[in-house]
């Protein structure tokens, strides 16, 4: 395959399929996604599906969410795909020792104008009457949290982009990146070669290997979170919320009749995992002492799947000065569906505006010269 493009993007995840779409939407049509596999293979098809203001516990993150959560109100008028959105509310319970920290977020979360308010033990149970609540000291509770379809997302940006020229190619894997004089000259494939002046890294938790193609060391921290689905479980009603034990760090949310749970974050060296058995096990012990219903639970399937996070647990945006044409947007770790929007439109403002505008953020402030080794080469770069 021997071809050219304005912009490769490399990975077609959420992150990828945003910044596809948003360049689309500027007029950058000569765009190539390149994706090792299938759109969403990856991390994207594993989170918890969760669109959620209650999640960040930071006033960046809070902001990043609030303007996601308004561009996806509006997703299926401005795309033309359905997401499935159901508010189901965000219930977060804290023992004696998680108490402050959730007090906190909650004040930060009133303070920026997000809807939330503190709970009583008694006012736990109201919400959740099948909840074990002997270990907890308060609640918080947010109404506007709800779950929707990481998989209808993705579609949506990738159809609305290829519509416009922007060209997929799903089962072709990115094996490097031709540099010439320190700057970007194309991406070598495992079928050949494409020409370009600008890679964008959306390669989630791939991201810290296709930076070293390059001789950059992106400090990506991958982290392993395991994903339990129960069979019908009637004793749980589907109308319950989202439930987070802020102190054991366990979920759970309705899942067809059955209920959705997941724990971990296991640090891990190489970015593909199978399911982790052990951590089922913590997980369903958690649940049984959480909730006692699930000791009549039946395990209908689990996975594990990949948190991509940072140090500082924001995502990195943005060029990389040693390497002319290369551009980063990656580690946004568990939060990747919920701030995709953001996510693809900074990065297509930054190529086709200069610089990027939208919430008035420098995003200069996220690249990754915020890290001391931002410039640390891995190994010498490919160069002709």
């Amino acid at each position: 395959m021997q071809a050219t493009a304005d912009v490769v993007i490399i990975g077609a995840g959420v992150i990828g399929c945003s910044t596809a779409y948003h360049l689309a939407r500027k007029g950058v049509t000569d765009v190539v996604i390149v994706e090792m596999d299938q759109v969403g293979s990856g991390s994207s098809s594993k989170s918890a599906s969760m669109l959620s203001l209650q999640a960040r516990h930071d006033e960046l993150g809070i902001r990043m969410a609030q303007y996601c959560y308004a561009r996806y109100m509006q997703f299926e008028e401005e795309l033309g795909t359905p997401i499935d959105f159901r508010r189901i509310g965000w219930l977060s319970v804290a023992g004696e020792e998680s108490a402050p920290s959730l007090l906190h977020q909650v004040k930060l979360l009133q303070s920026l104008g997000v809807r939330a308010e503190v709970l009583t033990v008694e006012e736990i149970r109201r919400r959740y009457p099948e909840i074990n609540a002997e270990d907890l000291a308060l609640g918080t509770w947010g109404p506007d949290d709800g779950i929707f379809d990481p998989h209808m997302i993705m579609w949506g940006f990738i159809k609305r982009a290829t519509e416009r020229g922007v060209r997929l190619y799903q089962g072709v894997r990115a094996t490097g990146i031709r540099l010439r004089k320190g700057r970007v000259e194309g991406v070598e494939i495992d079928k050949g070669f494409i020409s370009t002046r600008m890679v964008v890294n959306a390669g989630g938790p791939w991201a810290g290997e296709i930076g070293r193609w390059v001789g950059v060391e992106i400090p990506i921290l991958n982290r392993a979170r395991t994903v339990v689905v129960t069979g019908p479980l009637p004793e749980i009603p589907s109308d319950r919320p989202f439930l987070y034990d802020e102190t054991a760090e366990w979920y759970c949310r309705p899942e067809g009749a059955g209920v959705l749970m997941g724990m971990g974050t296991v640090p891990i060296q190489e970015p593909t995992v199978q399911t982790d058995h052990e951590m089922v096990g913590k997980i369903v012990d958690v649940a049984a002492h959480r909730l006692p219903a699930f000791e009549r639970a039946k395990l209908l399937t689990a996975w594990t799947g990949i948190r991509p996070l940072t140090p500082d647990d924001l995502p990195i945006l943005g060029p990389v000065p040693s390497v002319e044409g290369f551009i980063l947007n990656c580690g946004w770790g568990g939060t990747g569906i919920i701030h995709s929007p953001l996510a693809g439109q900074w990065i297509a403002e930054l190529i086709h505006d200069g610089c990027a505008s939208t919430l008035s953020i420098d995003i200069a402030s996220l690249g990754i010269e915020r890290f001391d080794h931002e410039q640390s080469m891995a190994h010498p770069a490919q160069q002709t």
